[in-house]
């Protein structure tokens, strides 16, 4: 049977992970650009051609609300590949905290960075899987990520405070939740995980902007319906997309 995982006082559910398709078929999706970076390139274009300061300041504004109405319609960003760099650690009672950062270089003059961090219980660093992938990477290193674009209490992006907005189109940086890391390409994530992570999102989004209300209910047992359809290793990749974005709880 499925498991509920319970974010904040409304029992916001989960499951999941994708079953691999052939190799082959990995790799050869992994040459195609992601779709948040085509994005940000599209409006790193059109901050080129901007002729004023309002005009920036709309663009920016509206980049921001397409990277939420995209992650929405995709309910995650797959097999993004980049640079790992930053890797750190330090320890907040019993847990570690890991803190790194993805660069990603489509083209000269153009560098989009996510920044990441993991926590895992101090007991757990023995036999978690994502935090000794991370200790045995060096950095500089190429590696793929699936995750999602950090959300606010009110549902926008979160921008790094690092962002320069002068320089925000060209050099974008973003917090990030990591559901996936791996030093070779990621398998394709099925049609139903998608489906379960995009119903999944509509509830948890709710609950960031308005706290409970009589919509929970509802999401919940759409939620339940979509998780049947999974996998158990789609059940275990869900789990780890709904802790990695539990952290936007504890955003401003």
């Amino acid at each position: 049977m499925k498991k509920l995982y319970v974010l904040l006082a409304t029992v916001l559910f989960v499951a999941c992970v994708p079953g691999p398709k052939n190799k082959a078929a990995a790799e050869e999706e992994t040459e195609k650009q992601n779709e948040l970076v085509e994005l940000l390139a599209k409006y790193n274009k059109a901050e080129e051609n901007a002729g004023n300061a309002i005009q920036r300041d709309e663009l920016w504004d509206q980049r921001d609300i397409d990277i939420v109405k995209l992650q929405d319609s995709l309910g995650v960003f797959h097999n993004i590949k980049g640079k790992i760099d930053g890797i750190s650690t330090r320890d907040v009672n019993k847990s570690k905290v890991v803190d790194y950062t993805i660069e990603i270089e489509p083209e000269q003059y153009f560098t989009i960075s996510l920044e990441c961090q993991y926590i895992v219980l101090i007991d757990s660093l023995a036999t978690d899987e994502l935090y000794n992938v991370i200790k045995k990477t060096n950095e500089h290193s190429t590696v793929y990520v699936d995750g999602a674009i950090a959300l606010t209490s009110k549902g926008k992006a979160a921008i790094s405070p690092w962002c320069d907005k002068d320089l925000g189109f060209s050099y974008p940086r973003y917090y990030f939740n990591v559901s996936a890391f791996s030093k070779s390409p990621l398998p394709e994530l099925s049609p139903n995980l998608r489906n379960a992570i995009i119903v999944w999102r509509k509830g948890f989004e709710s609950i960031l902007r308005n706290g409970k209300s009589k919509e929970t209910d509802e999401n919940i047992a759409a939620f339940k319906k979509a998780t049947e359809l999974l996998t158990p290793d789609e059940d275990a990749y869900m789990g780890r997309y709904v802790n990695a974005c539990s952290l936007d709880l504890y955003r401003n």
